[in-house]
């Protein structure tokens, strides 16, 4: 005897009900509907599902395991469900993107807007997160394409290089190191300094720099986003080395950049789910993105 689905169904409204005659409730069926569907299933699946004691009934633990695997089965189903609905209401498909935030906030909306002039009728949903959990959305599918600034060592993804920059010091214009050049370690060591918690990536890249120069930072202010840190530079609050992507954004605000030596990397990095092929949507706005990027980066290059 094979398992049916309305078996699984009324096993599943049980174990979230509590109840036989609850389950009936939710299924808009009757309590001796629920309790064959349960025999039927116990027999299709050799499992004892419930302990059935004196008005009640108690899964037993092949019930409660079975039950997990049922939680994820119908997860599935919802998220087809979910598909058919995204399907039928846009006709031009849909796209979800993840993102780190320092690019969520210019980049990915810039690449959007000239996305959108040739798939104006298309459905699309952004996250943004650090790389792990931009990682995990898309590992897990939730999301089409990724961007990270990490690779974790993840099988169910594909990935490409996107971009490799040269961190740079930004500074409040006006500050007495504009005239500068580049910056190195020396000239920040009197100098407020705006951080990244130690956690961060790029913090120990940073402190190691500083270490090896055998120079002391003051560090006043600490803030895990390269946007916030700009902001507050721009206040006059400090001095940061940072990705230059974020000072893309505040090109028109009270701040200076100068490179800083020695060299620090930043890299970014495309991922997508192994598991499923690059559709025509995504394949267009991963061209659209690298377009834009290439846009950004000339701007950069103009910034001082």
């Amino acid at each position: 005897m094979s398992v049916r689905f309305s078996q699984v169904e009324a096993f599943r409204a049980v174990m979230v009900s509590g109840s036989m005659t609850a389950a009936a409730e939710i299924l808009h069926t009757s309590q001796p509907n629920v309790s064959r569907s349960i025999s039927q299933l116990e027999k299709a699946t050799g499992l004892r599902l419930f302990d059935r004691l004196p008005g009640k009934l108690v899964p037993t633990n092949d019930g409660m395991l079975f039950f997990k695997d049922v939680q994820r089965s119908f997860s599935g189903l919802r998220q087809l469900d979910e598909a058919a609905k995204r399907i039928r209401r846009f006709s031009g498909g849909s796209l979800t993107v993840a993102a780190i935030q320092i690019l969520a906030l210019g980049l990915v909306p810039r690449t959007i807007k000239r996305f959108a002039q040739e798939y104006p009728e298309t459905s699309i949903s952004i996250h943004t997160g650090h790389s792990s959990a931009v990682t995990q959305w898309v590992d897990d599918q939730t999301c089409d394409v990724g961007i990270v600034s990490q690779l974790s060592e993840t099988f169910g993804l594909d990935y490409e290089q996107l971009y490799e920059v040269d961190a740079v010091c930004v500074m409040p214009r006006g500050h007495r190191l504009e005239g500068k050049a580049c910056i190195g370690p020396e000239d920040l060591a009197h100098e407020p300094y705006i951080s990244f918690p130690r956690n961060e990536f790029g913090h120990s890249a940073i402190d190691a720099i500083f270490e090896q120069a055998g120079i002391s930072r003051h560090i006043n202010l600490e803030t895990s986003y390269s946007s916030i840190t700009c902001s507050l530079v721009a206040q006059g609050l400090g001095i940061a080395i940072v990705n230059p992507f974020a000072v893309l954004d505040f090109r028109h605000a009270e701040i200076v950049t100068r490179p800083f030596l020695p060299a620090i990397k930043h890299n970014g990095y495309l991922i997508f789910p192994k598991a499923r092929p690059v559709d025509r949507l995504v394949a267009s706005f991963v061209a659209t993105l690298k377009a834009t990027m290439c846009d950004d980066s000339a701007v950069l290059a103009t910034l001082g």
